[in-house]
């Protein structure tokens, strides 16, 4: 049963801070007022968001006379991990054992590292319990936290954008039985979201806003802020059959190349429909919602409608709900697609929600605990004064009373120092055991980490103009200090050599890198840092260099693995990358490789950071 109560939202989102304030009316609720400011930064001052994250914060603060309150926090879907586990049917005693362990397995980070939260979805009648695990790293959920706290708010819970959106969809369009897609445009991530009868799915993309800001960048030549303010005040999605035929030459450039970044956009989002159906068994959508910051853009709902070939509305997360006296009307009409995740809070905060999901912050939890604890510390104090009393009552016993029951205890008192030892040294074994065991569950999680990575390079680097050929983990390998050449820089970092392999027998596959590599790159346990992989490009017809051809290089590392999307493996840094090329890329044209190419393609070499590095098992000496 839903119980509404005065709610304050927080959305942290990734160039957006949006706070709301719900207060009960009747049977529902009312938004009394809100704030909302953007954040737009350059790639290169992101280390400075927590600053102007911060400043927002507080201004919200005063602004809606909130000091004190206790808040609902959103984070953005980019800052978490969500995965869909498959689960045997076995009794829900045993679905938080189960769900801790599939963690494990499928959340790149170490489980001290990371707050999860999960939730059964509905059960389908295949045999199977489905469960959305949502995830995200520890420090950034602190560090987050750290800045609500830091103005005068208490977190009450923390729910990510996802899941909040889709609560307050389903409270705003309760009508709405059949298939239908919500399409949250933000700032750094597009997040797909289905709606159907039993089933929920979702997909985060990286063609958003950020990227469409960058297309118009490196388009006129502008840096970010630039560009951002550029297609804030002036853009809109060219709908094609002359549509710019009316407007300036530069406004219809604009329109054009925003026009181009959308296209990435409905692509993703066709690509992800046909994953629904065919991996989920979902339908199609009959229909789609737009919301968020992109949805702003002059005709971007024409856009979609006419590329989805589906009717496509404006998400109104307002809709079952009234709005107070306060609130700007003409403010509200421009930010209301941009509220989905705060009402979903508010949402939650009454129990109304489907979805239930709690990312608790370290200081948050270490209170909670404390509050629990005090109900067994009053428990403590009562046994302490009953004990007490009983001592009292013994010493008025008399003396031969007590060496009676002394003389009983004794052999009791042998029997338990005896059962201590025992216990000692079982506990002993079980520690050696469970070491035993941490090794083997590092060697087993190994199987999964290159898997991830392979199936990463795979989705996301799908394209007609290069393939891959050859992939390699290099171990303790610096990519800022060396230049990656065809030569010897890469001699004895790679953990499988491919052209070994080829020249002599399977054994000489796996290179003897650690006593190969430079004594001041040599320790104890070595790791994979970077991926090697290399490909070939097929050339433009009469372009010498192919210079088309290693931009799409560029731009696959730029647009899908910079290390700022929450899911990618790789620690790639734009602007660090476009310093130092040659650290990252190496092209080889058929001139240079001295004709052991053909004419039409182009060779290139790629050494891919990681985020995490990938432990080598140690091997035993005595059993190699």
């Amino acid at each position: 049963m839903a119980v509404y109560k005065k709610t304050v939202a927080l959305e942290i989102g990734a160039q957006s801070v949006t706070m709301g304030v719900f207060t009960p009316v009747g049977r529902g609720f009312a938004l009394s007022r809100y704030a909302r400011r953007d954040i737009v930064l350059d790639p290169v001052e992101e280390g400075m968001r927590m600053d102007y994250v911060s400043n927002a914060i507080g201004e919200m603060v005063t602004e809606l006379n909130v000091r004190g309150s206790e808040v609902r926090n959103v984070v953005s879907g980019q800052q978490v991990f969500m995965r869909f586990l498959k689960l045997p049917a076995l009794d829900n005693d045993n679905l938080a054992e189960q769900v801790g362990f599939e963690a494990q397995q499928h959340i790149p980070f170490p489980l001290e590292d990371i707050v999860y939260s999960y939730q059964e979805l509905a059960d389908r009648g295949e045999g199977e319990r489905e469960v959305l695990l949502v995830a995200i790293k520890k420090d950034i959920l602190d560090e987050l936290n750290t800045q609500v706290e830091n103005n005068s708010l208490r977190t009450r819970s923390v729910d990510c954008a996802i899941t909040s959106l889709y609560n307050a969809f389903r409270v705003s369009y309760p009508e709405e039985t059949e298939p239908v897609m919500l399409l949250d445009i933000g700032a750094k991530t597009t997040d797909i979201i289905f709606a159907e009868a039993g089933r929920f799915f979702t997909r985060s993309v990286t063609a958003a806003g950020a990227f469409i800001t960058n297309s118009i960048a490196r388009e006129f030549g502008m840096n970010y802020r630039d560009a951002e303010k550029f297609k804030v005040e002036q853009g809109v999605v060219s709908l094609g059959n002359g549509h710019t035929d009316g407007m300036g030459e530069q406004e219809a450039a604009l329109a054009a190349c925003i026009r181009n970044a959308m296209g990435r956009l409905s692509s993703e989002v066709q690509r992800t429909i046909n994953h629904y159906r065919a991996q989920y068994k979902g339908s199609s959508p009959v229909k789609a919602y737009i919301c968020g910051g992109g949805a702003r853009l002059t005709y971007a709902l024409e856009y979609l409608q006419s590329a989805l070939n589906i009717p496509v509305e404006y998400f109104d997360p307002l809709q079952a709900f009234s709005v107070g006296s306060k609130v700007d009307a003409e403010a509200l009409e421009q930010d209301s697609i941009c509220l989905g995740a705060v009402v979903g809070a508010a949402v939650s905060g009454a129990q109304a929600g489907e979805f239930d999901i709690d990312l608790v912050p370290t200081s948050v939890g270490k209170e909670r605990a404390e509050k629990a604890l005090l109900p067994k510390v009053a428990v403590a104090g009562v046994l302490a004064l009953a004990g007490a009393a009983f001592f009292a009552y013994a010493a008025e016993s008399t003396a031969s009373a007590a060496e009676a029951k002394l003389k009983k205890a004794k052999p009791v008192a042998e029997d338990v120092a005896r059962i201590a030892e025992q216990i000692e040294a079982v506990q002993g074994k079980y520690q050696k055991t469970m070491q035993n065991i941490d090794k083997v569950a590092e060697i087993y999680n190994m199987r999964y980490a290159y898997a991830d990575i392979i199936r990463q390079l795979s989705a996301r680097g799908a394209s007609v103009k290069f393939w891959f050929t050859e992939f390699a983990p290099l171990i303790n390998y610096d990519v800022t200090a060396t230049s990656l050449t065809e030569s010897s820089e890469l001699k004895g970092t790679r953990l499988i050599d491919m052209n070994r392999s080829r020249n002599a027998g399977n054994d000489s596959a796996i290179n003897q890198a650690p006593d190969e590599i430079d004594a001041g790159k040599r320790n104890k346990a070595p790791k994979v840092t970077a991926i090697y992989v290399s490909g070939y490009t097929i050339k433009n017809p009469g372009d010498e260099r192919s210079t088309a051809q290693r931009q799409a290089i560029y731009d696959l590392v730029d647009r899908n693995f910079d290390e700022r999307s929450a899911d990618s493996l790789f620690a790639y840094e734009n602007a660090v990358v476009q310093k130092d090329l040659n650290h990252y890329f190496q092209f080889i044209d058929s001139k240079a490789s001295k004709g052991k190419l053909p004419d039409y393609v182009e060779k290139f070499m790629m050494v891919m950071p990681l985020k995490t590095p990938i432990a080598i098992p140690e091997l035993d000496k005595g059993n190699k």
